[in-house]
């Protein structure tokens, strides 16, 4: 019963506030003990950004930061329509490197301030196979960690608890410094999800 209206209220609340997903509440809890979005904040990567709940709460709070102009790039592998002030969205695959540096090119981005992912595979329910996979995912996509991402910038990504998640944390944190590597399971979470974030800030 209590699991029903844990998901409950935060379906309601997301349609309440106009948001595509609960997994927005995530990113919120994310940005009030983490800071992410600053009034510096200009350039995002949305990776695997459908339906689009990420993207929704980083303008809201480009637009609380009066920022003024910004570029929010979404891509995912499915078509995702926002019609929400400084964001396009590309259908791409985000392991092609090269197809990733022309859209980033294409919008005059050289540098990123925040890259956000809430990437998950299809998952099978074998938490051990799921994790793998993902950090895969990951694997492949790392290049935009240290070649994109600006000395300051900051990353918030989804990972799973199993095989090679002891190994990315040490990865990160020798990348980036260990006082700038945090992982947080938002209260938004499901008590049974194997999901964690990452956090660099």
């Amino acid at each position: 019963m209590f699991k029903y209206h844990f998901q409950d209220f935060y379906f309601k609340k997301a349609k309440k506030e106009g948001y595509k997903a609960r997994s927005a509440f995530k990113l919120e809890e994310i940005q009030e003990k983490f800071h992410i979005f600053t009034k510096n904040t200009k350039t995002i990567l949305d990776i695997w950004c459908a339906p689009g709940s990420w993207i929704q709460y980083a303008v809201a709070q480009l637009r609380k930061n009066n920022i003024s102009d910004a570029k929010i790039i979404g891509v995912d592998l499915k078509e995702v329509n926002l019609n929400l002030p400084w964001v396009k969205t590309y259908v791409a695959d985000i392991t092609d490197k090269e197809n990733i540096k022309k859209i980033l090119a294409e919008n005059n981005i050289e540098k990123l301030d925040v890259i956000q992912s809430d990437m998950a595979p299809n998952t099978i329910g074998v938490k051990d196979v799921d994790a793998m996979r993902l950090f895969g995912l990951i694997e492949s996509m790392k290049w935009i960690f240290t070649d994109i991402l600006k000395p300051d910038g900051k990353i918030v990504i989804k990972v799973f608890m199993g095989p090679g998640f002891e190994e990315f944390i040490k990865e990160m944190k020798g990348l980036f410094g260990g006082t700038h590597i945090k992982t947080l399971k938002p209260k938004s979470c499901r008590k049974e999800s194997k999901e964690i974030y990452l956090i660099k800030f």
